[in-house]
């Protein structure tokens, strides 16, 4: 299959064969250097088991699939499957799930025996619930290799003191070396979206860099206490947690915290290290 122009794909939108919906974040990557330089951060070779996230019309596919082992492609579009299925079904390796990657499941990924690779060109609205949901699985994954938008692709690297640090941060430190690779303009998408893009690339860690003894009591933590990101330690305890100010600050003191540093300034070790002693204070009540 050949890479689709933006004459092509406007024809099949007038010939009535795709329906591009926006409000679902349908945008086609239509320059063809852009998707080999995305492509080259996968690294791809024949031994890689590699899902795509929305193939679309098979921009990224088409490479993909002659270059890897096995292909899984999640797709809901049923246009889209159409043209995938005539365009792609002459591959042995190609596999079409007509799904939402958000439904795939334990027993999915826990039947490839090795890791796999991740790639998609994401809907935005959709980027942050995907990688939470790649972090579920993220002990079967090699790499995620995703476009997104730039706000919220600076949200995953985030660092303390900024404005983009935040609960995904977080986790993302924990678990994965994450990296933006590089931007991507606007004009190299049909339709152009109106927001900038950037290429990240997440790789899991063979241990996370915090051992978190009660995940998901700290996944539910992360979002209460960065919504009082600007506001003072013990102010937030004291309000949100119902424990008294002179119990947290000895706490704090303890392990080396300032009661008067604010939430967006703690590392995600502090942090996890206050999760520790609101966690315990709570239970002995």
């Amino acid at each position: 299959m050949k890479f689709l122009t933006l004459k092509e794909i406007k024809k099949l939108i007038e010939t009535g064969q795709i329906n591009i919906k926006k409000s679902l974040g349908q945008h086609f990557l239509i320059d063809k250097n852009s998707r080999d330089k995305l492509l080259s951060f996968a690294e791809l070779s024949k031994k890689d088991i590699v899902i795509e996230i929305g193939p679309g019309l098979g921009s990224l596919t088409e490479i993909i699939v002659d270059n890897v082992r096995e292909y899984y492609g999640f797709e809901i579009d049923e246009n889209f499957c159409r043209i995938l299925e005539t365009n792609f079904s002459d591959y042995k390796n190609f596999h079409l799930i007509k799904k939402d990657f958000l439904q795939s499941d334990r027993n999915f990924w826990n039947s490839f025996k090795g890791k796999v690779k991740v790639i998609g060109n994401t809907p935005y609205y959709l980027s942050s619930p995907i990688v939470f949901h790649i972090l579920k699985f993220h002990k079967k994954i090699k790499l995620a290799l995703l476009t997104v938008q730039k706000e919220v692709g600076e949200k995953f690297v985030g660092k303390p003191n900024s404005k983009t640090y935040g609960p995904i941060s977080v986790l993302l430190y924990i678990y994965t070396d994450t990296k933006i690779c590089y931007n991507l303009r606007k004009n190299v998408f049909y339709p152009r979206p109106k927001v900038e893009s950037l290429v990240v690339k997440i790789v899991p860690l063979k241990k996370p860099r915090i051992k978190l003894d009660d995940e998901k009591r700290f996944y539910d933590f992360l979002p209460i206490i960065f919504s009082h990101r600007r506001k003072i330690l013990t102010n937030v305890v004291k309000k949100v947690f119902n424990i008294d100010k002179e119990i947290i600050e000895e706490k704090l003191k303890i392990i080396d915290i300032s009661p008067q540093k604010r939430v967006e300034q703690l590392t995600p070790e502090q942090i996890y290290e206050l999760f520790k002693i609101i966690k315990y204070l709570k239970d002995l009540k």
